[in-house]
């Protein structure tokens, strides 16, 4: 059963503007690309999958809101600045009109464990996410699963494991969820657009 774009956290967001960031626009033409390639959108169930983030300083990032999947091309009234979390509280304090998205603290897991990483991606896809599996790429506890603070510890500690400034794995009690990551909005596309084009030749 899919539970994409349900909030598990407590939700503590102040209305307002997201700030200014240089690579917003990046983000958004990239999240438009990949909603053209059906890896974000909404499911016949109206629940919507998918997200993108960039990082504005140490684990702060703007990220895609909730229950914006079914939306082809957003506005930035449509992301929120995650400015902080709390793993063992269970909580995203943001601030946006939009609550930030479910995922939110498996985006902020990957920035807390590399400094490196600018941008995050989030996607879902039955045949990448069956492909990816088959063929033994990295991936968390298919136990543990989506929107927990469980999830998000053992996300850090794969995106460690992996290392570097790149990275791409499957999110195994997510069914068909992947994530991406890398030190530019550009390198992370890059990553799910490579490996969609290898999906695509199975």
């Amino acid at each position: 059963m899919i539970h994409e774009g349900y909030i598990k956290y407590r939700a503590q967001r102040t209305e307002g503007p997201i700030p200014d960031h240089v690579d917003w626009d990046e983000l958004n033409r990239c999240r438009t690309e990949l909603f053209d390639l059906k890896l974000i959108g909404m499911y016949p169930n109206g629940i919507g999958y998918g997200n993108v983030s960039i990082r504005v300083k140490a684990s702060q990032f703007i990220i895609s809101g909730s229950a914006t999947g079914g939306i082809r091309d957003l506005s930035k009234e449509h992301y929120a600045l995650v400015e902080s979390f709390d793993l063992a509280r269970n909580s995203v304090k943001s601030t946006g009109w939009i609550d930030a998205s479910s995922e939110s603290m498996s985006h902020g897991a990957v920035y807390r464990a590399l400094p490196s990483v600018s941008a995050v991606i989030h996607i879902h896809s039955r045949r990448l996410f069956d492909f990816m599996r088959a063929g033994h790429y990295p991936e968390t506890d298919p136990s543990i699963p989506f929107g927990t603070p469980e999830l998000a510890r053992a996300i850090e500690a794969l995106a460690l494991s992996i290392g570097a400034g790149e990275g791409l794995f499957v999110i195994a009690g997510h069914d068909e969820g992947i994530m991406a990551y890398g030190g530019s909005v550009k390198s992370a596309l890059a990553l799910v657009k490579a490996v969609y084009a290898k999906g695509a030749l199975e």
